[in-house]
């Protein structure tokens, strides 16, 4: 769970790809946009942090940095407005699953993405770019609400909203979910949350070179979110 203020999606590397017609697929630019979970907006050196984050400056420096993203006061609904566009009751998330005993059976608290939206996967997917992602999910844990059904085509995904960041122990019934491509999958014991997510999106993103096609990755970490866990080095 993240406080509005702490909640930053660094689409520092998201550019208007949508904006007009490619010219040829290979010419449109590839997107990464990554989300850091309870990542403050100061914690970044291109945000003016002491804490040296030289990968991510970079990309702050090459890419396009966008500012006006508004957040929900929770990670969830904040992740289904920044998916879709639209206001979080819109996309489904009205309330944060696992906050409040309360059932409500109305639309926009369906507690995942609903059908009222079009998730910009989908959408980018559509229009001939690879979509992946790794990472935290948080927007159900139904096959029919999977990352796949909000059209990413590779996905290495914790369904839920936190878990140990060294192994599938969890907080929940039955420790941490973790799916690929929608199939149970076991979590690398002993290997670093950050670590693991990234090293899966690269293989994606691999996978998909050299066919001319561009990408869109999405990188949802869930470290700094707690556990405070982090390795020595």
């Amino acid at each position: 769970m993240a406080h509005v203020r702490h909640v930053v999606c660094c689409a520092i590397t998201l550019v208007a790809a949508c904006a007009a017609p490619p010219r040829t697929p290979d010419e449109r630019p590839n997107i990464l946009l990554i989300v850091a979970d309870d990542l403050g907006y100061a914690d970044l050196g291109a945000f003016g942090s002491e804490v040296r984050t030289p990968n991510i400056d970079g990309l702050a420096r090459e890419g396009l940095i966008l500012t006006q993203f508004h957040t929900a006061p929770v990670c969830a609904p904040t992740r289904a407005m920044l998916l879709t566009g639209n206001n979080n009751h819109v996309a489904g998330m009205a309330r944060q699953a696992g906050i409040t005993a309360l059932d409500i059976s109305i639309p926009g608290y369906e507690n995942h993405l609903s059908d009222r939206v079009a998730p910009m996967p989908a959408l980018l997917r559509a229009a001939g770019y690879h979509t992946n992602t790794a990472g935290k999910w948080h927007l159900g844990t139904a096959a029919e609400h999977s990352p796949q059904a909000a059209g990413f085509e590779r996905s290495f995904s914790l369904l839920h909203g936190a878990g140990n960041h060294w192994n599938a122990t969890g907080f929940f019934e039955g420790g941490s979910l973790y799916r690929e491509g929608g199939a149970p999958v076991t979590y690398p014991e002993g290997r670093y949350s950050t670590e693991v997510f990234t090293d899966r999106l690269i293989e994606f993103i691999d996978e998909g070179r050299g066919d001319g096609r561009p990408f869109f990755a999405l990188a949802a970490y869930t470290s700094p979110h707690w556990p405070l866990q982090v390795p020595d080095e």
